[in-house]
């Protein structure tokens, strides 16, 4: 139990009653904090001219490495000069991304093959990644804006208008590529508002305030409002600045850069100048292990160590996130404590079996969370906090939207859920700075079994989800029952949206499965779950640890090549020509004299019995089966792989998965938890792949499927193992894990690769290596296809 030293006896803690006007003291508060800066114009002339004098004392730093999405719009005239507009973009970049262009319909055939021809000339792949986003409407400001800043998942965006960078003198291209860190929208062309509806555009040898910009300019991502329908008018960029204005504390639109400006004069401590700083990054695609070459880079920089603040009310909460911050604490992090509710002038000294921390609490001299955090020696990283409703949770948000508070990440986790966030502390610095990032989508597949789907929900229900919102999409079949649909429309979803869809004319399982869920981004991720399938309640935690830490880890920790995370344990290899053959991974490294063999490991073999799917892979095998279906490479009948027993799969969306993955030499992360434990399983009802059969047979096969389920930690089955029975009590690096082709054999990452491209070469006759860029049109050789 925590233990703490003080002088003075505790006085009684805060009890229930005075919750609900402590709440409401703080919401006044908080409002009274909000409206204070506005009250003299001077205060807000003087914020002006302290950001004005920012960029050039150098007190601000550059951006985060790879921070920064650009959005270009093309025209058809643009086609010409195409190759000129994107040649700042076609090079390595510290500071850039992803390139979003965006283009008419019409058009988007031909700058799809205007585009490949400029990439082909091109002999740098380490360039930021481009993609191309098509509007049908004829206003690109009312429309396609919304849909392409949206999508955005950077800290920063860079707006172009159909010139790019061109007209703008050097030191304008390189502050706009590789700005620095400041809070409001910074570029070249900006304009103040006179009563008579005129403008003047501001040209000056310094940097100027303005009521708003037009673009090129760069801003921070969230300035950005998530709907745009009170910016769909006849000057959106004008509204913009009005928005950013009344939102901002210094209550300006934006900042113009000179028109003589040349540039910074950076001093040698800064870390990065705003212009090109080329690094090459080698990319190895023959390994596994290689960083990504597309747009999987990271957020967050490497850190030895970083400061994590703990924002709490009493010592039992702190009590029970010990193992988090005593892990943390272990690795050489700096932990500050904060507790809220408990009656102490000096600090205490909290104790567990595995660490002492020292706590402060609110006093005379320290009266609120701000003047405490001003208090610390270091700005927090990360700032843990409980997700309840109290004076101090009012105006935490609030307060970290201030500088210098801007890039540290909040992470408020339900009281209930604590006593099962001990895998947190397993997690690096940047795993945990980029928690807010991944957006996980539970993607239910459901047609006339209203038992099984009740289970399903059930399970979702009962697991924990750590304070993360999650949407829910249930698709249901046309032919759907009366009672499935009761079941869909009675139940009640208390961690995200629900997004219901009824087909109205039957499509199968194929379809249902593959346009069950398609991602709006590259931070977008898909779990699919047929409705025979039941969860652990611990499975989200599963997906969040591994997504984290092989999405958004070291770069040592991520791979293009991995398409996806299994919450079933293999049991049962099914693609052997010869039949289905029993499989025990952890008996396999042991019989290989594999170090580790409770180690997770990596398998070709795509899962269909609760998954997590990759945006890139998923977007990739649409196009991949919009060509097999086709028959425009060769006929459906035709076997892409050799001797192997999903080719009998006719009416399967695996069949084509396990294609792509031949192809590619791609892999999937599997758990390996002693017993078979598992984070989901399968019931193996009747349905599409399951007929009607014996009983005495039926129930056979059923327990060759049937895993144990991963219980919550707490529970009173003592032999089950927990999330952190990993080797080290934490995921291995990805070039650790044994690699496993589809009939569970020992492999490796480039004898895969090597593999997928001799047989691509066999059938398409294109012998050229293909880039790993997730392009089903280039892995088929095909110059044309829509």
């Amino acid at each position: 139990m925590a233990r703490y030293k003080r002088p003075k006896k505790q006085q009684p803690s805060c009890k229930v009653p005075w919750t609900r006007p402590l709440f409401f003291l703080g919401l006044f508060a908080a409002t009274l904090w909000l409206w204070m800066p506005n009250r003299s114009k001077q205060d807000a002339s003087d914020k002006v001219n302290d950001v004005l004098r920012t960029p050039m004392n150098l007190s601000t730093p550059p951006i985060e490495n790879h921070s920064l999405t650009a959005v270009l719009p093309i025209l058809s005239r643009s086609f010409e000069g195409l190759e000129v507009l994107l040649s700042p973009f076609l090079v390595p970049s510290d500071t850039i991304r992803e390139v979003i262009l965006i283009c008419p319909q019409n058009i988007l055939s031909d700058a799809r093959r205007v585009l490949k021809k400029i990439l082909s000339y091109s002999d740098t792949v380490d360039h930021p990644n481009l993609s191309l986003l098509p509007y049908a409407s004829s206003s690109f400001y009312n429309s396609t804006l919304i849909s392409a800043v949206s999508r955005v998942r950077t800290e920063w965006v860079l707006i172009l208008d159909h010139h790019g960078l061109q007209g703008l003198n050097r030191g304008q291209r390189s502050y706009l590529l590789s700005p620095l860190s400041i809070s409001l929208p910074i570029g070249p062309n900006g304009f103040l508002r006179f009563p008579a509806n005129a403008s003047r555009k501001l040209a000056t040898s310094d940097l100027e305030p303005a009521e708003y910009l037009i673009p090129p300019f760069v801003a921070p991502t969230h300035l950005f409002p998530r709907t745009f329908s009170h910016l769909a008018d006849s000057d959106p960029w004008l509204a913009f600045g009005v928005h950013v204005a009344k939102t901002h504390l210094e209550t300006i639109g934006g900042l113009v850069l000179p028109s003589e400006f040349s540039g910074l004069n950076y001093s040698e401590q800064n870390s990065r100048p705003p212009s090109f700083q080329i690094t090459q990054i080698e990319l190895n695609l023959q390994e596994i292990s290689s960083a990504d070459g597309n747009d999987r880079t990271q957020k967050w920089p490497a850190s030895v160590s970083g400061h994590f603040v703990l924002v709490v009310p009493h010592l039992e909460d702190l009590h029970a996130f010990m193992p988090v911050v005593c892990r943390l604490q272990s690795v050489g992090h700096i932990i500050s404590v904060l507790l809220y509710q408990v009656s102490s002038n000096d600090a205490m000294y909290c104790s567990s079996e595995d660490c002492t921390l020292q706590c402060s609490t609110l006093s005379l001299t320290t009266t609120t969370f701000n003047t405490w955090l001003e208090s610390l020696d270091a700005s927090p990283d990360v700032v843990f906090a409980l997700d309840v409703q109290d004076f101090l949770s009012v105006t935490l948000t609030m307060v970290l939207l201030l500088e210098p508070y801007r890039k540290t990440t909040l992470i408020r986790l339900p009281r209930a859920d604590i006593p099962y966030s001990d895998w947190i502390g397993s997690l690096t610095l940047r795993e945990l700075r980029n928690w807010n990032v991944p957006e996980i989508t539970v993607s239910v597949i459901t047609d006339h079994r209203p038992h099984s789907l009740q289970r399903l929900l059930t399970s979702l229900t009962r697991a924990r989800y750590f304070g993360e919102r999650v949407g829910l999409r249930i698709n249901l079949e046309q032919t759907a029952d009366l009672e499935t649909l009761r079941v869909t429309q009675n139940f009640k979803w208390h961690h995200g949206d629900v997004f219901v869809h009824h087909r109205v004319i039957h499509g199968g399982l194929l379809p249902a499965v593959v346009e069950s869920w398609y991602p709006n981004s590259n931070d977008s991720y898909g779990l699919l779950l047929e409705d025979d399938i039941e969860v652990s309640p611990l499975f989200f935690a599963w997906i969040k640890m591994t997504v984290l830490r092989y999405r958004y880890g070291g770069s040592e920790n991520i791979s293009p090549s991995m398409f996806g995370i299994s919450l079933y344990q293999q049991k049962m290899i099914e693609l052997r020509p010869e039949g289905r053959r029993s499989f025990d991974a952890r008996a396999l490294f042991v019989t290989d004299d594999i170090p580790n063999h409770s180690t997770p490991y990596l398998s070709q073999i795509p899962c269909s019995w609760g998954a997590v799917y990759f945006p890139e892979h998923w977007r990739e095998f649409h196009d991949y089966l919009s060509i097999r279906l086709s028959e425009y490479t060769m006929k459906i009948h035709e076997n892409v792989i050799p001797d192997i027993r999903s080719n009998k799969w006719v009416k399967s969306w695996k069949k084509y998965f396990i294609e792509l993955v031949y192809l590619r030499g791609y892999v999937m992360l599997y758990p390996n938890y002693a017993n078979f434990t598992s984070l989901s399983t399968n019931h193996l009802e009747i349905g599409s792949h399951v007929k009607d059969q014996p009983e005495e047979e039926y129930l056979r096969k059923k327990a060759l499927f049937m895993l144990p389920l991963m219980p919550l930690t707490n529970t009173s089955v003592l032999s089950s193992p927990g999330l952190l029975d990993l080797p080290e009590q934490q995921l291995p690096s990805l070039s650790s894990l044994p690699v496993l082709d589809l009939l569970g054999r020992f492999s490796s990452a480039s004898d895969l690769l090597e593999r997928g491209t001799k047989r691509r070469a066999e059938l398409t006759g294109c012998s050229t290596t293909v880039p790993l860029t997730h392009d089903a049109r280039e892995l088929m050789c095909l110059q044309e296809f829509t």
